[in-house]
């Protein structure tokens, strides 16, 4: 709904900033009654260079409004060209008229070269100060209370920070920073910043980057090379949509899961478990290099994938121990074949070890509760289950701590806000 008033809003100003000024020449005649009107007003002793106020001690006022509607993400440089609408209002007590005198004229279009107009910067990404008069349609409309009401459309570079913790739905910080354009008038000209909008689009899903946040705050900006100076700080906030990265990365990632949660599920003694789990290292060696060269910082999706690849060296070493246990000829020590009776009299643990095993080739064995646990293989049997307990529970835990499945949540009311590719 805010949405629909602020363009409900904007697009008759835009028609009325955006129709041409007509141009004004003192002292010549004309029959048209608003160029009559800005003669009486600008010909008789209004100087364009002098601030509308009271003395010179005064401040003014200059009310803002600013609306992003594009962007363009240069992340090679770590830059974003930032598009963006100001409406500027202030009071002219000089340029006032009364309406009934003038055939009821209300409203003037005025070019910004006409009058005072409160000049300002944008700072870019290399501290470089780029003036309003680089600003397009910089026309101004004139109310007959004095009013002012200018519309330019500017465009400048801000400098971005990538964050890559939470890749692939990673984010990019960008910052840039405005300023009074006239150094000596820093204190007489007060810019009071109303709104701060970010428009939105109808095909946010298809967009690569996604403004959703943006934040002003008042501090000093320190330039190499010159005096510290009062500044505004703006801050854009824009989450990556990883249209491809999920098929690229977790497709093939959660492959490798599952793969080695079927070689865990293989028996020890199995002679395929050993050559899969050098297989499911190949392949995780296969996925890392194209991930790892992108970043200077591991994100968490990485660090899942090493994690596994971590899991599955544990479970070929495991695999072999288990191995030379049951090779072994003597007999268990007293107190495993204590804990081993103990466990297998539990049901759920004498059906664990009843399960047959799923295995390529490997003929599974089966325990019961009349045979004597008294070797080494009913052991290992055992470990085995128990292993792939923990495999699935360290899987789980890698999961929840490491694999991103949507952006942090932020105090934004829009989903996607503005996209651009």
């Amino acid at each position: 709904m805010e949405s629909v008033i602020l363009i409900l809003w904007i697009l008759p100003l835009v028609f009325i900033l955006s129709k041409p000024a007509a141009s004004i020449t003192c002292g010549k005649a004309t029959t048209n009654k608003e160029l009559l009107l800005k003669q009486h007003l600008l010909c008789n002793g209004y100087d364009a260079k002098i601030r509308p106020a009271k003395s010179e001690f005064d401040s003014i006022n200059i009310t803002m409004t600013t609306s992003v509607y594009d962007f363009d993400v240069y992340l090679y440089s770590g830059t974003m060209d930032l598009h963006m609408n100001y409406w500027i209002s202030w009071n002219d007590p000089a340029l006032q008229w009364n309406a009934s005198d003038w055939s009821n004229i209300t409203e003037l279009h005025l070019k910004h070269d006409e009058i005072w107009f409160p000049h300002f910067e944008h700072i870019d990404s290399d501290y470089e100060g780029k003036p309003s008069t680089s600003c397009a349609n910089p026309h101004c409309k004139l109310q007959d209370s004095g009013k002012l009401i200018c519309q330019p459309v500017c465009t400048v570079t801000t400098a971005c920070t990538p964050d890559y913790l939470r890749w692939p739905y990673h984010t990019l910080e960008c910052r840039m920073w405005f300023s009074n354009h006239d150094e000596e008038l820093i204190d007489e000209i007060n810019y009071v910043l109303k709104t701060q909008y970010i428009a939105t689009n109808g095909n946010n899903a298809n967009g690569e980057w996604c403004m959703t946040r943006q934040s002003t705050n008042e501090t000093m900006l320190n330039v190499p090379g010159a005096t510290k100076r009062s500044v505004w700080l703006w801050e854009f906030g824009l989450n990556h949509t990883p249209h491809t990265a999920l098929a690229t990365i977790y497709f093939p990632t959660f492959v490798i899961v599952i793969l080695n949660m079927f070689i865990c599920w293989m028996p020890s003694l199995a002679s395929e478990k050993t050559k899969m789990l050098l297989l499911s290292l190949v392949c995780h060696s296969r996925l890392l290099p194209d991930t790892l060269h992108r970043f200077d910082d591991l994100p968490t999706t990485v660090v899942f994938i090493l994690a596994s690849m971590a899991l599955t060296v544990v479970l070929f070493t495991i695999t072999l121990m288990l191995r030379w246990l049951n090779d072994l000829h003597v007999t268990p020590p007293r107190t495993i074949m204590r804990w081993i009776k103990h466990l297998t009299s539990m049901r759920a643990v004498d059906w664990f070890l009843r399960t047959e095993y799923l295995s390529l080739g490997h003929k599974p064995v089966a325990t019961t509760n009349y045979v004597e646990l008294r070797d080494w293989p009913t052991i290992v049997k055992l470990a085995d289950r128990c292993v792939l307990v923990l495999y699935g529970f360290f899987y789980l835990l890698l999961f929840w701590m490491y694999i991103p499945l949507q952006h942090v949540e932020n105090n934004s009311n829009k989903p996607f806000g503005l996209c651009s590719s």
